[in-house]
């Protein structure tokens, strides 16, 4: 990439896998995918950095093959974060104005509503600019050359541990990569499968992932909630390895092969052989109607903590849109349906948005991909940094300049 600034690139570290994508930039926002690799993750733990030697290994190994397929050098890259110790919170600033909205108002009344302290252990991740209010009845996208006496401003603020930044800006350095932004997982997702539309109707996106499972909520106004609810779908693995007595390698088999989230839109019920775990490897039969049986309670688990946390925070009656689902865990059998009649509201599995990012099909509909095209869409970084890349991993980069354009 040497030379180049219109390469984008970005990892999703998750629980059990590294997904790299290299996107360039075509005309206006609009991305085109030049360049992918899924590999085995380690040292990651229910979402979060457990060791990082390991990880940085498992993320050279993706940047190896990635350049070996395609030729791509990658050194400055996006990558999300996941940390069920975030905390979400709105902030509020007003000032007054006379006669018109100026761009200075803008940057004041943002500046008032970003203004809340944090903790020592923990920093902001996320300031995201919500709409605006003039004269506290007119609500707009940008107040800029309009009449005001007063302007209001909300901003969605999210902190996480330190020690999770620290964590993974320390791996990527193992790895010769520079970060261009840290992105929440929920909100990469978000930005890769919600239309504009079922955000201002008010939805949940939920992604079912391997360690954690983690929600944004929108409504009219912008993003209203973000959170990560620590069980995701090998806590589903581990409930049937429990129920039948069997090692976790072989429940996850039973579970990708034979299981339904929702036991009642299973057709057909069959006896399926299996291994358990104290038995010298003899085989077992086990009923699939049991196994989904089992599956669906531990989905309902999951379910539960999160129709918990929305009412928690008064936001399950606003989500006239419904849920969007997401992840490895929204791909079982039964698993849109179970989540329709949990909440009573519409529910659908997400698709990509096609109209900014383009590429092979087979990685547009994968959903592995999901998280690591929402960081490439996360309109937050495309218009602040430019960057030139230096040639090779050992020395990544010429130039970083960032711009700042007064948007959160």
């Amino acid at each position: 990439m040497a030379g180049r600034n219109d390469y984008i690139a970005s990892i999703d570290v998750g629980t059990d896998k590294i997904v790299v994508l290299v996107a360039e930039k075509e005309d206006g926002d609009r991305l085109r995918i030049i360049g992918h690799n899924i590999s085995p993750s380690d040292g990651v733990r229910k979402g979060s950095i457990s060791s990082i030697d390991p990880l940085s290994r498992a993320i050279s190994k993706a940047l190896d093959q990635t350049h070996k397929s395609f030729g791509l050098e990658i050194g400055l890259v996006r990558v999300n974060l996941s940390d069920i110790h975030l905390t979400c919170s709105d902030g509020y600033g007003r000032v007054p104005i006379h006669d018109v909205v100026t761009s200075d108002d803008v940057n004041k009344v943002l500046e008032s509503a970003s203004a809340i302290s944090t903790p020592t252990n923990k920093e902001k991740l996320h300031t995201i600019k919500k709409k605006f209010i003039i004269d506290e009845e007119i609500i707009v996208d940008n107040p800029e050359d309009m009449e005001a006496e007063v302007l209001e401003s909300k901003v969605h603020i999210v902190t996480v541990s330190s020690a999770s930044v620290r964590n993974i800006e320390n791996c990527l350095k193992k790895c010769d990569l520079m970060v261009d932004r840290i992105v929440l997982d929920p909100i990469a997702n978000s930005e890769a499968l919600l239309s504009q539309e079922e955000k201002d109707g008010g939805v949940c996106l939920i992604d079912f992932g391997a360690g954690v499972t983690s929600y944004s909520v929108f409504q009219e106004e912008g993003i209203v909630r973000s959170g990560i609810i620590s069980i995701g779908g090998d806590y589903i693995t581990q409930e049937i390895a429990f129920a039948f007595d069997t090692s976790f390698e072989e429940a996850r088999r039973l579970k990708e092969d034979y299981g339904f989230a929702k036991s009642s839109v299973m057709e057909d019920e069959q006896f399926v052989e299996f291994v358990q775990a104290t038995t010298n490897k003899e085989s077992h039969q086990l009923s699939s109607l049991q196994l989904s049986e089992v599956i669906e309670e531990a989905y309902s688990d999951i379910l539960s903590t999160l129709k918990n946390e929305l009412k928690h925070h008064n936001l399950e009656a606003n989500i006239k849109s419904g849920f969007v689902l997401c992840g490895g865990g929204a791909q079982a059998l039964g698993c849109e349906e179970l989540v329709r009649e949990f909440f009573t509201r519409r529910t659908k599995i997400g698709v990509v948005q096609r109209d900014r990012i383009s590429g092979l099909e087979t990685i547009l509909m994968d959903h592995r991909y999901v998280s690591s095209i929402g960081l490439l869409l996360h309109q937050e970084d495309l218009p602040q940094v430019d960057f030139v890349m230096s040639k090779g991993r050992n020395g990544v980069m010429g130039k970083i300049k960032k711009v700042l354009v007064g948007n959160f």
